[in-house]
């Protein structure tokens, strides 16, 4: 009988393993993304991790995950305050929402990578907490439009309104993913451009 037990503890021990968490995969919104890109920030000392939804590489991409990690930042109020002040000195409007209770701030703001078509829109949002660790600590999702003709225009309109109050409210409940300290394809250089 001991030995019964024995053998059904290590294959629990096993199963557990085979069904163990994979830190290179997150989910967020019924959607899995990978981890393709860390890079370890030469600008604030932290690792930067981007992951790109299954079937999407780092330089062909709609939807991406990024994870950043400030050590040396230590009000994620701040910080959220301190991105918006650079985005307002490169014209870019944005939001932004504070909670002074939970010590978190969250921004969102529209990229657009041109004047003429095709254009490529990518809408981003961000949420700033503090790190387990040490410092910062964000989450930044973003979802990424090619307008090619002015039709389109009309189509990104809609899908960008339901997306916006959904994405907003989804990351601010959502559990920031464990930064991955080690370097993913740090050759590969991610694309502004589809």
């Amino acid at each position: 009988m001991k030995k019964i037990w024995t053998l059904l503890l290590i294959l629990l021990c096993f199963v557990n393993t085979a069904f163990a968490k994979d830190d290179n995969i997150v989910k967020f919104e019924g959607n899995k993304y990978r981890l393709l890109y860390s890079v370890k920030s030469e600008e604030n000392n932290g690792y930067l991790n981007e992951y790109y939804k299954f079937g999407e590489g780092v330089n062909t991409w709609t939807e991406m995950i990024a994870v950043h990690h400030f050590p040396n930042m230590y009000s994620p109020i701040s910080q959220a305050e301190s991105f918006r002040e650079y985005l307002d000195v490169i014209n870019c409007p944005s939001a932004i929402y504070v909670n002074e209770e939970e010590n978190t701030g969250m921004l969102d703001f529209i990229l657009i990578n041109s004047q003429n078509l095709p254009v490529i829109l990518e809408f981003n949002v961000f949420k700033y907490e503090k790190s387990p660790e040490c410092g910062t600590i964000a989450i930044q999702y973003v979802k990424r439009y090619s307008v090619t003709s002015s039709l389109d225009i009309e189509t990104v309109k809609e899908e960008f309104a339901k997306l916006r109050k959904r994405v907003i409210k989804d990351i601010e409940k959502a559990e920031i993913p464990k930064i991955i300290n080690k370097s993913v394809n740090p050759d590969l250089k991610p694309s502004l451009e589809k």
